[in-house]
Parts: structure tokens; sequence; C-alpha cells
């Protein structure tokens, strides 16, 4: 990049024809990651499966970085989206955070990969990428905001932040084998119900 590049194209003002382009790209990035990991993710090989020329690619995405966050956006996406399928709407919120951030180290657990991919992209200074990463946390805060719905307003933000930073942790720990998926997950659990415990007694 030479800083003179124009912005990609924005989704909401995408054709038809370009978005499923820009579904080819992502399916592509998802794809190759979980083969070979996001280290050796070629922006080539990405066009070449897909379908999609390597100039148009780019105007979709500005940087290999900012095209395998928009994929990992769209993994999540749609693990999150399975998971809170299954929600019972009268559960315990407790018992339902518990159970989401389960079934998401499980889920990062299945594809170590995308888990290598996070951390990267957590890592990452280019503001496309920032971005991306911005509009996940706010989707996150409001799956979080369905889940912990008992959690006193002024609490919620804090209660947030010490959910996503223990979950990032415990992935973090998967992917460096510094401990395995039942040790995650036990910790995980342990600190939602702590976390919620504490602010429903303080609420």
């Amino acid at each position: 990049m030479t800083g003179t590049e124009p912005p990609p194209l924005r989704v909401e003002t995408m054709t038809s024809r370009q978005l499923v382009r820009r579904a080819r790209l992502i399916e592509a990035v998802t794809e190759i990651v979980q083969e070979v990991g996001p280290q050796n993710l070629q922006m080539r090989e990405v066009a070449e499966r897909s379908g999609v020329a390597l100039g148009t690619a780019y105007r979709y995405f500005r940087s290999r970085e900012h095209l395998m966050a928009a994929a990992f956006a769209e993994w999540q996406e749609r693990l999150t989206r399975r998971m809170l399928g299954r929600a019972a709407a009268d559960e315990d919120p407790a018992v339902l955070a518990a159970d989401y951030f389960r079934r998401a180290l499980r889920a990062f657990h299945r594809s170590p990969r995308m888990a290598e991919l996070m951390m990267q992209l957590l890592a990452s200074t280019d503001p496309d990428v920032i971005r991306v990463l911005d509009r996940m946390g706010s989707s996150s805060e409001a799956v979080l905001g369905r889940l912990l719905a008992t959690v006193p307003p002024e609490q919620a933000p804090y209660v947030q932040i010490t959910l996503d930073s223990v979950l990032t942790t415990c992935v973090a720990n998967l992917v460096t084998g510094r401990s395995g998926l039942d040790e995650a997950v036990r910790r995980m659990e342990g600190v939602t119900r702590l976390v919620l415990g504490n602010a429903g007694a303080a609420g």
C-alpha cells in the first residue's frame, strides 16, 4: 500500500454480483487459513481458488490482513448465530453465558488455525483490521447484552470486558498449548459464574 489507493468498496453499496464475489473471497480465505494457517495464506491463491481476479480482490479488501479480518468476522458471526439459536429464553443468564463461552472454546479447539488468526489480528496495527475488530466488538457487546440481561446496566461494560479478556486468554492458551480444552473450559466457566454472581449480588 502506498497510501494513495482508493478506499475499498463498502458492503452496503455493493451490487448483488459484487456481494457474491466478496463472499467467494471470504470463503476461500476461511478454507485456506484452516488448511495452512494464516501465516501461509497468499492473495494469489485466494484469487485462484475464489475465481476472483487478484486486482478485483483488492477493490474489496485493501490488504491480505484486511481480507483475513473480514473472513474471521464472518466465521465468528456464523458461529455466534448457531450458538444463540440454541439458547432458551428462560434459562438462567449465568448458565446461558457459560454455555456460550464453552461452545466458543470448543469451536476454537476444533479450528485451531482460526484461533491463530484471531491472535494475529488482535496484534495488528492495520487500520482496516482495527475497524473490522471494532465492529466485531460492538456485535459481541450486543450478544453479551442479551446473555447478561440481569446484570445492572452500570456494571455491564465491565462484566463484558472481563469475560472477553478471559476468553481471549483461554484461546491464547489453547493456541500455545499452555492448557487443554477441558482446563480452558473450566476456567472460563468458573470466571463467568464468579463475575455474574458478584454482579448479581452487587445489584
